[in-house]
């Protein structure tokens, strides 16, 4: 069996729009910057919000805070793709032509140390999400111009960053040890339950996308080793992506 049932999807109309969606909470489309950061982490959205000087509702609570002219962050919205996907979908139908997920992942690579940055070029679609937008043999993948904004702002800022390849699972309880050692030995580079799906919705809805992941953990074949306290890198994080973005958006 494949995702989705019903192969022949790709070019039918959908019952639903996020367009009316938005549109339904007020007088038209609410006013959201150009760039948006979505974040999932408490703390990452203390940082955000505290720095923000207007909050838009999008949909059904759902709001950004305008950071700058450019960019905004949405956060407190839950974790999946499933959400993810629809959050984005959101974004974009209110205004939004570049998003950007800055969250925490599981690194997948030892050598790799817990206060760097992780840029995703491609993700492996091990969820089922992006699988009802893009057909199953479409790779997804971030915007290069963008990541390039990305690790020049991190890498001026002092954070050390690295590409490559993230997995994208909705299974937590279900990540196997066999999977772990083939991914770790193909290179890829980190771990998340959203990024495949962001993607696959900025690719289907001709938005640009990109991912700054934060190591959380290492996730080892014989388990999880946690990494450093990171309340304080979410907010070293946080201003070099909003520089980055809204250079992008300029």
């Amino acid at each position: 069996m494949t995702i989705p049932n019903f192969g022949d999807k790709y070019d039918a109309d959908a019952l639903l729009s996020p367009e009316e969606a938005v549109a339904e909470q007020g007088d038209g489309l609410p006013d959201v910057p150009p760039a948006v950061v979505l974040g999932i982490q408490d703390s990452l959205y203390e940082e955000a919000t505290a720095r923000a000087d207007e909050s838009i509702n999008v949909v059904r609570g759902q709001t950004v805070h305008r950071i700058s002219d450019e960019v905004g962050f949405i956060g407190d919205f839950g974790m999946g793709a499933p959400v993810a996907a629809t959050v984005t979908e959101n974004l974009i139908a209110a205004g939004a032509e570049v998003v950007c997920l800055l969250g925490g992942g599981a690194c997948l690579q030892e050598s790799i140390p817990p206060n760097d940055a992780i840029l995703p070029t491609t993700a492996i679609r091990d969820e089922g999400v992006s699988y009802h937008y893009l057909p199953p043999d479409e790779e997804v993948r971030t915007t290069p111009e963008l990541v390039d904004a990305l690790d020049s702002s991190l890498t001026e800022a002092g954070v050390e960053t690295h590409r490559g390849p993230t997995w994208t699972t909705s299974a937590m309880y279900r990540e196997t040890i066999p999977e772990i050692e083939q991914y770790r030995d193909e290179g890829v580079v980190s771990l998340c339950m959203e990024t495949a799906a962001i993607l696959a919705v900025a690719e289907y809805r001709g938005a640009d996308a990109a991912v700054v992941h934060e190591i959380g953990d290492h996730l080892l074949a014989d388990g999880w080793e946690s990494g450093v306290e990171r309340e304080e890198n979410f907010a070293e994080f946080l201003g070099p992506t909003v520089e980055a973005l809204e250079a992008y958006v300029a």
